[in-house]
């Protein structure tokens, strides 16, 4: 299972990209599941599930922790439960885990409930889980706090994303080197709403990461009037520049997840 974390700050295309990548894996055949962290959670939305019809993990902290004080801390369990009760399939079978926004005053954290994200990760991993996931992409919310939190620990992959400015590119710097931290070895650059190719060398060197693990989307009013038309990119657009690069993301990805296999199974 390649595990990929989405991180940058807010507005850098996070959602068009991930939705756009998932829908990409899923109708080659692949199984697909994406968890929303971000409060905003338009991730669920842009792959065609109304808002009100996705269950979110704040809105249900209390029952979700009640089942786990129930199951006498059986993690794998809540696991099973939070994909059964608490995910919802599109047209596309990509399933969709919403963490969603804060529920009340005063209850201004999201660490809980990130553990909980934490929990349906390790089950998806475990050999309880009956259902074999090919990619699992985190749509993390914007700028680097997520990370500082240690929900990246152990992903193959932070795709940091990034507009080509030097306020994006401070937010990205800040991500790239808390995931050292955390022990992510892999991290792609992805270079959003580029008018210029030399914007991926440039902001590469800023970040603080070699230009071959750059790549770059080009700036494309496609994915303006698809979102304007609330319409998948894929559908609406697939010949556009955007899905063009977004493609090479998705090869890069598939490569990487090739090479992980090959290494996991020398020592078998």
């Amino acid at each position: 299972m390649l595990k990929v974390i989405a991180t940058g700050k807010g507005g850098v295309g996070k959602t068009t990209t991930i939705s756009t990548l998932a829908t990409m894996f899923s109708r080659e055949g692949e199984k697909v599941l994406v968890f929303d962290t971000d409060p905003s959670m338009n991730l669920a939305m842009t792959l065609g599930l109304p808002y009100l019809e996705v269950p979110t993990i704040t809105g249900n902290k209390k029952e979700i922790n009640h089942e786990l004080d129930e199951m006498d801390e059986d993690a794998m369990e809540v696991g099973r439960s939070i994909l059964e009760n608490y995910s919802r399939l599109n047209s596309d079978g990509i399933r969709v885990v919403v963490m969603g926004a804060i529920p009340e005053e005063g209850n201004g954290c999201l660490c809980s409930a990130i553990s909980i994200v934490k929990i349906l990760l390790n089950y998806l991993e475990s050999d309880e889980c009956p259902e074999r996931y090919g990619l699992v992409i985190v749509d993390s919310q914007a700028g680097p706090e997520i990370l500082g939190r240690g929900l990246a620990k152990d992903f193959d992959f932070n795709m940091i994303l990034t507009e080509p400015t030097p306020k994006s590119a401070e937010v990205s710097k800040q991500v790239a080197g808390l995931a050292r931290n955390l022990g992510v070895e892999n991290n792609l650059l992805v270079v959003n709403k580029s008018e210029y190719p030399e914007d991926v060398a440039r902001m590469a060197s800023l970040i603080g990461l070699p230009p071959e693990d750059a790549v770059r989307v080009r700036y494309d009013h496609s994915v303006i009037d698809a979102d304007r038309n609330s319409q998948c990119l894929l559908d609406a657009y697939p010949g556009c520049d955007a899905v063009a690069d977004i493609k090479i993301i998705k090869n890069r990805l598939q490569k990487a997840a090739e090479r992980f296999q090959c290494a996991s199974s020398q020592y078998i």
